[in-house]
């Protein structure tokens, strides 16, 4: 984003945050429809409900008999009640144009008029609104990752042109080149860039992506960019835990849904519950029962992890039957349970291979 665009949204946020801090926080009525008070001045432009690209809109009003002079009230406020954004008396001719310094995009004007007439004044019109948009923004031409690249990292930096006039930009990542599996739909961004977040992106997959811009607050929003696409750098899953775990015995207890493989980041588990945790898919392969794992969605840190059945049980007293780098070492036997190794995850990578030895009987928890 340049400078001058910054300071262009600086000004805008700044005037828009004065306009709602003295907004009238009492409750409005806007107007209806077109029906107008037959005993007061008529409006004839902006129409009721509209809105224009106008920088500087022009008020039109139908002549009113025997008007002398005539007043006009914009606000914020549909009671004309403490957010004046011009009140404007002895008009001669039946039109007044606003400055555009006072009219921030993206929100309703409420403007009424009222004749001076011998004698005194004529009823108030009927109550008008209109909203002020700029013209949508271009769309975005995206710069990184680049088209139809491969071995990009599972969080890159998305980059795209800065459009003029464009307000806010939204991306969206998808699975598909059609967009109908969106993992990312993200709006309201002040830059042309965005880093991916975690837990969003996986390695060895193919991505789509776009974005458009928008202005006027965010009601005018220009079109989708060109669809780029790109492949991740193959490896483990991003913040993930990965293993197998081999079973000493095969007294398994029925409802093997039940085993759970959890990442701890304090130790012992009878008060710190894991963060995360992956049900154990379990095969058979000659006389050798073994379970696959892979913890998901990790942040970067350190996990001691345990394999552990839940059963009837809770998180925090559940039978802990194997702990990486301890196996089925009992507390009795050994201090390693009390503080096993811990594996970690840095720069948000996937960790695999986390294999250890598991009781399947939870009459042999190890915790």
């Amino acid at each position: 984003m340049n400078i001058q665009k910054l300071a262009i949204y600086f000004c805008f946020s700044v005037l828009l945050v004065l306009f709602q801090d003295c907004k009238d926080n009492a409750v409005v009525t806007p107007p209806p429809n077109n029906t107008q008070t037959p005993t007061g001045p008529v409006l004839n432009s902006p129409p009721n409900e509209t809105t224009t690209q106008a920088g500087s809109p022009i008020l039109i009003w139908n002549s009113f008999e025997g008007a002398v002079n005539y007043r006009v009230q914009v606000s914020l406020d549909a009671n004309f009640a403490g957010t004046m954004v011009t009140d404007s008396s002895g008009i001669s001719t039946t039109q007044l144009q606003i400055s555009s310094n006072s009219l921030p995009t993206g929100i309703y004007f409420y403007w009424r008029v009222i004749a001076n007439i011998s004698g005194g004044e004529s009823p108030w019109s009927t109550t008008w609104r209109f909203r002020v948009i700029l013209a949508p923004p271009a769309a975005p031409t995206l710069l990184l990752p680049p088209n139809s690249s491969t071995n990009q990292a599972f969080l890159p930096l998305f980059d795209w042109d800065d459009v003029p006039t464009a307000e806010f930009y939204k991306i969206q990542i998808s699975g598909n080149s059609s967009f109908t599996n969106i993992l990312l739909d993200s709006g309201s961004i002040t830059e042309s860039q965005l880093q991916c977040p975690t837990f969003i992106l996986n390695t060895s997959t193919q991505y789509f992506w776009r974005v458009n811009a928008s202005n006027s607050n965010g009601i005018s929003i220009g079109p989708y960019s060109a669809a780029f696409s790109f492949t991740t750098v193959a490896g483990p899953r991003p913040n993930s835990i990965s293993g197998q775990i081999t079973f000493v015995d095969t007294n398994f207890v029925p409802g093997t849904n039940r085993y759970f493989v959890g990442a701890y980041p304090q130790w012992p588990p009878e008060f710190y519950g894991p963060v995360e945790t992956d049900s154990v898919q379990i095969f058979h392969s000659g006389n050798t029962y073994y379970g696959t794992y892979t913890i998901a969605n990790l942040p970067n840190g350190n996990y001691v992890v345990a394999f552990i059945y839940f059963g009837l049980y809770s998180v925090l007293n559940a039978p802990v039957l194997g702990i990486y780098g301890c196996d089925t070492i009992h507390v009795q036997y050994s201090n390693c349970p009390t503080s096993p190794n811990m594996v970690t995850i840095s720069s948000n990578n996937g960790i695999q291979n986390i294999n250890f030895l598991g009781w399947a009987d939870t009459t042999h928890r190890i915790y």
